[in-house]
């Protein structure tokens, strides 16, 4: 199932001012297609099926939003895109099912080939919750790894973030942000309260470059942006309004 709607709370940066966000996936738009998997990402196990699909569509196994990854089968990995001079790793895991002493591993590489396991969680707890871990500067990969026996016990793996600084982000109660459809075929829409807002949003390619930017003041609750001009592919918003910052990932699809 294709995210639709993604209902987000804005949330403010509680770190260095320096820190930034140098690769990041919360699987918007992920589907269990390959053709549904950002540039740069690799995820060896992709699964449409009613039985073995790879995604979750319950909130209970997702971050911010759904869909999340379903790990399932023995093996299946996930590896990421190069980065460099990152510092931190950051990402939300749930175990599903009955708990088994099954190891997720997290490992790193600083030339491509060679895996350092950095991290094992083994039983992954059953509540969903944001897991740090620090990277060395020289790492240029970090990759996810299931290993499952034959009980049936999953993991869900959500908004992936690496950055070069800690970035912590805290819930506001109020102002909530809609941004609709994050698949979009070019009209993005982007709601919040009546209350007047400045509102800038940098559309980010997943090569980095920012290929465009509003700046508007959104006073009646409603702005569709257009991004019809823009190629298919993944972006990311980096979204600022009244200070308070958030990035979300949509996708763009004819």
């Amino acid at each position: 199932m294709i995210k639709r709607l993604l209902t987000i709370a804005f949330a403010v940066i509680t770190t260095n001012v320096f820190s930034q966000v140098l690769v990041s996936y919360d699987f918007t738009g992920y589907d269990g297609l390959v053709t549904s998997i950002p540039s740069g990402w690799t995820i060896t196990n992709n699964d449409t099926s009613a039985i073995g699909k790879t995604f979750y569509t319950t909130g209970s196994s997702c971050a911010t939003s759904c869909p999340s990854y379903k790990f399932n089968i023995t093996g299946a990995t996930i590896i990421s895109p190069t980065f460099s001079n990152a510092t931190h790793l950051k990402f939300f895991m749930k175990g599903n099912g009955s708990t088994q002493p099954n190891p997720f591993k997290i490992y790193t590489t600083a030339d491509g080939t060679n895996w350092n396991n950095i991290q094992t969680y083994n039983p992954v707890p059953l509540s969903g919750t944001f897991y740090t871990l620090s990277l060395n500067t020289t790492d240029i990969q970090v990759k996810f790894e299931y290993t499952k026996d034959s009980l049936g016990f999953n993991v869900a793996l959500d908004d992936i973030t690496i950055s070069n600084g800690p970035v912590g982000l805290n819930n506001i109660e109020q102002g909530a942000l809609n941004i609709y459809p994050t698949v979009t075929t070019g009209s993005l829409n982007i709601e919040s309260s009546s209350e007047r807002k400045a509102i800038e949003i940098a559309v980010i390619n997943m090569i980095g470059k920012e290929v465009k930017r509003f700046n508007f003041i959104q006073s009646n609750g409603k702005t569709i942006l257009n991004l019809s001009e823009l190629p298919d592919g993944v972006y990311v918003l980096k979204i600022n309004m009244n200070g308070q910052a958030v990035n979300k990932r949509i996708v763009i699809r004819r």
